[in-house]
């Protein structure tokens, strides 16, 4: 009996051990979204080829953040991904708003939409060491007409029950919680196929 014990504890260490790598190591927290008929599978999604071109070269878009300051602590490869996670999700719900009727890519722009406020949260997490002055540089930067348009477009697909938070699981982010609570119940207008 102690035997099988010993066997059921170190398998269950293996697939604890792989779900956490999986999800904190090589971020496939899109694998521990909710299931349903709302969403599909995000490795499916067709969006991610659709925006390929917004990120060929977001340098140009003058839209995109920015540093107000050459005074600053953000690294620089913190900027390059707040870009790229910026351009993308515009590609994603602003030039394609229709692209979270879709299973497979609300799924994947569910998990695109907490990465992208992971990014922030983890940005300010780091400014906040350095004082206020640093924290209102990170906010500066994640306030672009582009991050303000992205904004816009969760207000409208939350507004429009294009994303609820049963969308989210336990996975909400704080930003995104008070528009989910506010349009809860809200039905999806979706065109259907």
């Amino acid at each position: 009996m102690n035997l099988l014990l010993r066997a059921a504890f170190v398998l269950g260490a293996i697939f604890v051990g792989v779900t956490l790598l999986n999800y904190f190591v090589l971020g496939n927290s899109g694998d521990y979204l909710p299931g349903g008929q709302r969403m599909g599978e995000w490795k499916e999604a067709k969006i991610r080829e659709a925006c390929y071109p917004a990120l060929e070269s977001p340098e140009r878009d003058s839209l995109l953040p920015k540093l107000s300051t050459n005074e600053h602590r953000v690294d620089w490869r913190d900027l390059n991904r707040a870009i790229e996670m910026t351009a993308a999700l515009n590609c994603y719900l602003v030039t394609h708003p229709n692209a979270i009727c879709e299973r497979n890519n609300r799924a994947y722009i569910v998990d695109y939409i907490n990465r992208y406020y992971a990014k922030f949260d983890e940005m300010m997490n780091t400014a906040r060491r350095y004082g206020e002055s640093e924290m209102s540089t990170v906010r500066n930067l994640w306030d672009s007409p582009r991050n303000r348009a992205i904004g816009a477009a969760l207000l409208t697909d939350t507004g429009n029950g294009r994303l609820i938070k049963a969308d989210f699981g336990w996975t909400v982010p704080a930003a995104v919680k008070p528009m989910l609570d506010r349009y809860s119940g809200t039905t999806d207008n979706c065109p259907r196929a």
